[in-house]
């Protein structure tokens, strides 16, 4: 009677042991949550290129769009590696000409970031998000879980940044070239 309720027990031990390991990581749950979803934007957006307005409605048009949110919390100049968007932002040309990079900053020093973008010659569109418009809108994942390949119509594709992945930018250049 002793070893059935032993045998019991390690069986039940063991079957919730491996049921553990099945489960998806958080890291699992936070791409599934988020692919396929709608980014939400917000009716007013300030663009700037190298510090200076600019417009740039048409970037929302693009079939392709890579965006990127950065907040002041942490190193931003670390966050922003502006010089590995620049260059991955060339191959993606070479992939996609018509591929929209979308950068939100939502910033304590935007004094700073300008200097950041005029150092590294960073002639890519920035939206200011001073009112921090997209987090309150989107809720977005705690980072590195804040660049987003998004479709035409704004919907997540892949979640995660290609800078310094050489997977992630597979994963980007497999779905760039996908034939709609």
């Amino acid at each position: 009677m002793k070893s059935t309720k032993c045998i019991l027990f390690l069986s039940f031990l063991l079957l919730f042991i491996g049921s553990c390991n099945k489960k998806p990581n958080a890291n699992e749950q936070i791409i599934r949550a988020w692919t396929g979803k709608e980014m939400m934007i917000p009716d007013t957006i300030h663009y700037k290129i190298l510090g200076q307005d600019t417009i740039c409605s048409d970037l929302w048009d693009r079939p392709y769009k890579i965006l990127t949110y950065v907040d002041s919390i942490g190193c931003t100049g670390c966050q922003l590696d502006l010089y590995s968007w620049k260059l991955l932002m060339d191959s993606c040309f070479e992939v996609q000409p018509h591929i929209g990079l979308l950068f939100v900053v939502c910033s304590s020093d935007y004094d700073f970031f300008e200097q950041a973008l005029a150092d590294y010659e960073f002639n890519y569109p920035i939206i200011y998000d001073r009112q921090n418009l997209f987090d309150q809108l989107n809720h977005f994942p705690p980072k590195p879980f804040r660049t987003f390949l998004l479709d035409k119509n704004n919907k997540v594709l892949l979640v995660g940044s290609p800078i310094n992945s050489p997977k992630m930018w597979n994963l980007y250049k497999k779905m760039l070239t996908r034939v709609h």
